[in-house]
């Protein structure tokens, strides 16, 4: 066991694309998070035609983003009812049989289904406690894309394997949709927080490294003896997002904790009608530290079940890897991403976070141009 207890605190390893990375936590039950530690803002400003209005709201999201790098965003423009026809397909999906689940089974595309105790996010850590499906980008998903994108090297998902579930392809597709419009907005709000042009990123981003991802968290099994010798049993190990940002949709379950930067787990506790948005590791790199990419896992503590529908956003994989002009200061750290394409580092991230298919070795990471290999 890697995480080496001493005392009141111990030492946490997490996987980096630069080898592990060292955290101080403090022994003890998660506390529920305060507004100043996980604040709530407030985006409806983002889609203004003011730009002072806009300017608003990305100084509230620099503010977050450089102590913990988590917020929740409320007045987001997302309709409840897409949230809530996805929420319902999701947990149709993962009440369906194992067989129907499996023709789905997860794929070499980074897509698809994967079940139970078949992942293990932090190698430090329990095997992780859920059951995923992951929907990755495609034109087709894409209401910016150019005609000629779609059907050109990207495969469709086989929605009509999933036959039981005659509304599932819509309604996962329109939460795709939805947020992947919303991150876009946002990174140009991100853009005015760093003092960039408002459209940096529209380009960066023009065809992503993006994915949607539905997880299913069971109740907290009864521990048992031996289950008191193992770790503790978690439904996500502790890590990092790999992209740009996350925008991570919980049910009332709660489960979300992150490290806070005096070594506490805090609790994010389920806000109706809002999204939690955090930094990856790629926007923390991309400005020299400047945006944090916070430690975090999950663990489904209730007696009931959880899901929750993160979407992760990045760079395109042809897009090359640049600290940003308003962030440079660290010559070092500019020169070691010299030619790298965002491709490339996700290559590079993935293979440093040791992230297992359980009896399968590493998890693939083919087709590395499609997507992000992380969860939330």
């Amino acid at each position: 066991m890697d995480t080496k207890k001493a005392g009141e605190t111990y030492l946490l390893e997490i996987s980096s694309g630069f080898g592990p990375v060292y955290h101080s936590v403090k022994k003890g039950p998660p506390r529920d998070a305060r507004t100043d530690e996980i604040p709530i803002i407030d985006v409806s400003g983002i889609f203004s035609q003011n730009l002072s209005q806009r300017q608003a709201v990305a100084n509230q999201i620099y503010q977050a983003g450089t102590r913990m790098g988590f917020f929740y965003i409320i007045n987001h423009g997302i309709p409840e009812s897409i949230t809530e026809a996805a929420a319902k397909s999701t947990l149709d999906f993962f009440h369906l049989p194992s067989e129907e689940k499996n023709k789905v089974h997860f794929s070499h595309e980074i897509e698809g289904y994967i079940g139970y105790n078949r992942e293990q996010l932090n190698y430090t850590e329990s095997v992780d406690l859920k059951e995923r499906f992951r929907l990755p980008y495609r034109p087709s998903l894409d209401p910016m894309s150019t005609p000629s994108l779609i059907g050109s090297g990207y495969k469709e998902f086989p929605w009509e394997k999933i036959d039981q579930l005659p509304s599932f392809a819509g309604s996962i597709s329109e939460c795709f949709i939805s947020r992947l419009q919303l991150a876009r907005q946002l990174l140009r709000t991100i853009a005015l927080a760093l003092e960039l042009p408002e459209d940096y990123f529209d380009l960066k981003v023009a065809q992503p490294m993006a994915a949607l991802a539905l997880n299913y968290f069971p109740p907290l099994p009864t521990e048992t003896a031996k289950d008191n010798e193992k770790l503790e049993r978690l439904g996500l190990g502790s890590h990092t997002d790999f992209g740009l940002i996350t925008l991570l949709w919980q049910d009332d379950s709660g489960g979300l904790q992150i490290l806070s930067p005096d070594g506490e787990w805090l609790k994010a506790k389920p806000i109706p009608g809002s999204l939690i948005c955090n930094m990856g590791d790629f926007m923390s790199m991309i400005t020299d530290g400047k945006f944090i990419s916070d430690v975090h896992k999950v663990k489904n503590e209730n007696s009931r079940e959880r899901i929750s529908i993160p979407f992760f956003m990045g760079y395109g994989a042809k897009e090359k890897i640049e600290i940003v002009e308003s962030c440079r200061k660290n010559t070092k750290e500019r020169d070691k991403f010299q030619g790298l394409l965002a491709s490339d580092w996700i290559e590079q991230r993935m293979n440093g976070a040791k992230v297992r298919r359980v009896g399968e070795g590493e998890m693939p990471v083919s087709d590395k141009d499609n997507t992000l290999a992380e969860d939330s």
